[in-house]
């Protein structure tokens, strides 16, 4: 599946399909991106300072079982390198097509990671928050939302922040959504409520913490849940 150039942006950006070999550069590039996130850093990453080259180590094991998903779509956006060489990712971003169907299939095996050193930047305790949260907030794709998109991941390096290649990402996940007629969700990370509102994400429901059963409760203030109810909207201008 390609593509091509998203044209509609102010840099020269190319979307595509990524590859599985190019999944520990996109595991480095979320470890740049969310260097100073909340929920990233600050909780998971506390010793990030001492070890900062090991908090890449988060995203790899979680890309290669995502890999496995077939629900799962990786995408980057990419741009030519400065020596003219090539091209490398400025972005990237998974998009998960959720389903009724699929949560009563079988999960995927898991993927063996055992070739993978420890992650010395990590909490041990907090390392696995966002698998053990999920029941808490496993309610939102359900009922009429539980045929859906959901933007799990997009991270853009800093290196090319502002340059379009987070919109031109989520663009792709709008009209896959405006398609199939279904809503898209996102869970927002601190700061970034006001570009997902402006992408058309502008009906809140839960935080990502809630209730205080959650065992991220207290944790962090952001992770607002915005939905985009696609099949009811147009693509933003």
């Amino acid at each position: 599946m390609f593509i091509g150039p998203a044209t509609s942006q102010p840099f020269a950006t190319m979307i595509r399909p990524a590859s599985a070999d190019e999944q520990t550069e996109m595991a480095k590039l979320a470890a740049q991106a969310f260097v100073d996130d909340e929920l990233f850093a600050d909780v998971i990453h506390p010793y990030r300072k001492e070890y900062p080259d090991d908090t890449y180590l988060y995203w790899l094991p979680r890309l290669r079982q995502g890999w496995a998903d077939p629900s799962n779509h990786y995408l980057v956006s990419t741009v030519e390198r400065a020596d003219g060489k090539g091209e490398e990712i400025a972005a990237w971003a998974q998009f998960t097509r959720r389903s009724a169907k699929a949560k009563k299939e079988t999960a995927p095996t898991p993927v063996d990671v055992s070739d993978l050193p420890p992650n010395r930047a990590a909490s041990k305790e907090y390392e696995d928050i966002l698998e053990r949260s999920y029941d808490s907030i496993a309610h939102e794709w359900a009922g009429p939302r539980a045929e859906c998109w959901d933007i799990i991941w997009l991270a853009t390096s800093p290196a090319h922040q502002g340059q379009g290649h987070g919109k031109a990402l989520v663009e792709w996940v709008i009209e896959k959504a405006a398609e199939e007629q279904v809503p898209s969700s996102v869970i927002s990370a601190t700061g970034k409520d006001g570009f997902y509102n402006k992408m058309g994400y502008t009906i809140a429901t839960s935080k990502a913490w809630e209730p205080e059963s959650n065992p991220m409760y207290g944790l962090v203030e952001g992770g607002q849940f915005w939905w985009r109810e696609s099949h009811l909207t147009t693509k933003p201008t």
